[in-house]
């Protein structure tokens, strides 16, 4: 392998090739290697940020290229270079999710650690990730390295036959947050794949069927956004942590014409992940059903459709099924917690815990809102909150779920309840987090009516 982007400063000292596989200890090695380079050449005081940059680009390609991985260094008496090669030609991008996600961030890391970097094309024959590491007085500027991503001298790709797929009626706020939910827990499926020694799971087929959804939603998101004529996906006032998205999108995305397969597997592959997570076997918390409905949506419309089928829009999450959990779904088991500091209270109060089921509600919420309590309890919170903000509310608990993001605990909130004649009354919140024991949360609401005029 000769360098494809970088041309070393100064004399080279040291320059060595190497092909590493398509795994997990990749990575290892990878960071070993470098790390022998450094010290023969007396520059061991770069390995730390050097080790863990290139730990993450090798890492990167084996999660998400599944190829073989190639790497080039070369050492100079001013600066390490590195370039890392996959056989992909699907290229990285930012993800630019909530600062506390467990992943999407490993561009940006890079970035700050090296005093250059950035991605170079290949085209259908892969792409090289490359950065370099020396003595920086300063630190990095992290907006200044961040544009290095930028793609450079893109190549044609191959000719491939291809259909369109069309989902109308996108929620693009419920898509985000599945979006942010698939990332962690593939990226822990895979790692626990590896540690079991199971390479039976096509996980690259999944990631080959995500990257297209996901890719056209992100794209026709910043076209909405740069347009200002689309609905906005949350109501004024909600207090959403999200940047503004639209409402709804209709997408067409082009897919290869023998890609049905790709979203038959990424369905498979997420139900294994959630079946996973629900057992506690990953630290990624299982989706809530809102989230598995839209993506097994998005999937079996790219099946239709590439069949010869007609797109069928997505149908929103007002139904009334998704006020309780599937028949037969895999749902984590009520956690012990003691139910009376909402039975017994005599205010407005409602609990749940973190598969978004009611627990408990106390006998004056329960009588305002038309519902007797045992009637309630099992459901899901969504039975109570307006259509209007439901796909807001789930995006944003399942952001919380994933990311321990908390924007909305221990604020004052006017928000609408939905009455169970389909009548809403103002109310004001106050909801608080309880540790419930074995990792386990109970979400308690304090909700006050509001009177009429008032918020």
């Amino acid at each position: 392998m000769l360098p494809t982007v970088l041309s070393p400063q100064g004399t080279t000292h040291i320059e060595r090739c190497h092909d590493l596989a398509g795994d997990l200890e990749s990575a290892a090695e990878a960071r070993r290697l470098l790390r022998e380079a450094l010290d023969q050449s007396g520059h061991a005081d770069w390995s730390d940020r050097a080790e863990l940059a290139v730990s993450e680009v090798v890492t990167n390609a084996v999660l998400h290229a599944h190829t073989p991985v190639q790497l080039w260094l070369a050492v100079t008496d001013e600066q390490l270079c590195v370039e890392v090669r996959d056989f992909c030609p699907m290229l990285p991008v930012q993800r630019n999710y909530d600062v506390e996600a467990t992943t999407g961030r490993g561009m940006g890391l890079v970035a700050l650690l090296t005093g250059a970097c950035g991605v170079h094309s290949l085209g259908i024959d892969g792409k090289v990730v490359w950065f370099c590491v020396g003595d920086q007085e300063d630190d990095p500027d992290p907006s200044a390295l961040l544009d290095a991503w930028d793609i450079d001298d893109l190549l044609p790709a191959a000719a491939v036959e291809t259909r369109d797929v069309r989902l109308l009626s996108m929620p693009a706020t419920l898509w985000l947050s599945a979006r942010q939910h698939h990332d962690a827990i593939i990226r822990e499926l895979t790692f626990y794949l590896a540690q079991h020694g199971d390479d039976a799971v096509d996980v690259a087929a999944a990631d080959a069927a995500r990257a297209r959804i996901s890719g056209a939603v992100v794209a026709e998101i910043d076209a909405a956004r740069a347009a200002g004529t689309a609905e906005p996906a949350v109501p004024s006032g909600h207090p959403s942590p999200l940047p503004w998205v639209p409402k709804q999108l209709d997408l067409c995305i082009q897919v290869p014409a023998d890609a049905a397969s790709e979203f038959a597997v990424l369905q498979d592959v997420l139900d294994l992940a959630e079946r996973l997570a629900v057992a506690g076997e990953l630290l990624t918390r299982p989706a809530l059903p809102e989230i598995v409905a839209v993506r097994d949506w998005a999937c079996e419309q790219a099946i239709v459709q590439l069949s010869g089928g007609l797109p069928t829009p997505w149908q929103g999450t007002h139904q009334e099924r998704f006020e309780r959990h599937p028949e037969g779904a895999a749902v984590p088991p009520m956690p012990e917690w003691d139910a009376s500091v909402v039975t017994d209270a005599t205010t407005g109060a409602i609990a749940a815990d973190d598969a978004n089921r009611i627990l408990a509600i106390s006998p004056t919420l329960a009588d305002e809102l038309g519902w007797d309590p045992a009637d309630l309890v099992g459901r899901r919170v969504v039975t109570v909150v307006p259509p209007a903000l439901r796909e807001a509310h789930v995006a944003g608990f399942s952001r919380h779920l994933n990311t321990g993001e908390a924007h909305v605990l221990g604020v004052p909130l006017d928000l609408p309840v939905l009455r169970r004649d389909g009548t809403e009354v103002q109310c004001r919140f106050l909801i608080e987090r309880v540790p419930a024991g074995a990792g386990r949360a109970v979400y308690v609401a304090w909700i006050d009516p509001l009177p009429t005029g008032a918020g």
